[in-house]
């Protein structure tokens, strides 16, 4: 029997709503939370802290042996966007962390700008990570 499948991308949502800083920034009038996958709905709520989440390709093997991938390699992008600098600021430094606990690395490339037009600090960071040896069901 086989093990089921293992989805890196809910690992990653997961982790980063169990992190109570992030979940009480990201937190929406309904109760819900503003983390999303890929794209933040245009009917989203775009008044409060938003978090988005998007996987830069498929996982890549990055160490074989004997004919099999015995370790895959990762690459996300996550986007914060709030009308609060210091607050788009906290959310990262939070998800950052978060994402050190899951083995993933800070990439030089990013984005960290304000946009008159929406009046919205964006801070659009990369990240990337390896799973252990023979963990490779993705």
């Amino acid at each position: 029997m086989s093990n089921p499948l293992k989805d890196m991308l809910t690992i990653v949502y997961t982790t980063l709503l169990s992190n109570q800083t992030i979940t009480e920034l990201s937190l929406a009038d309904d109760g819900g939370h503003r983390i999303k996958y890929y794209d933040n709905p245009s009917t989203a709520d775009h008044d409060n802290l938003f978090i988005v989440i998007t996987p830069m390709g498929p996982p890549v093997p990055i160490k074989s042996g004997s004919d099999f991938e015995l370790s895959l390699q990762f690459t996300f992008q996550i986007n914060v966007e709030s009308l609060d600098r210091k607050a788009c600021k906290q959310a990262q430094h939070e998800i950052k962390n978060e994402m050190y606990k899951l083995g993933f690395g800070q990439l030089n490339d990013g984005l960290d700008e304000y946009f008159p037009e929406t009046s919205r600090f964006v801070d659009a960071r990369r990240y990337r990570g390896s799973t252990r040896l023979y963990d490779t069901n993705y």
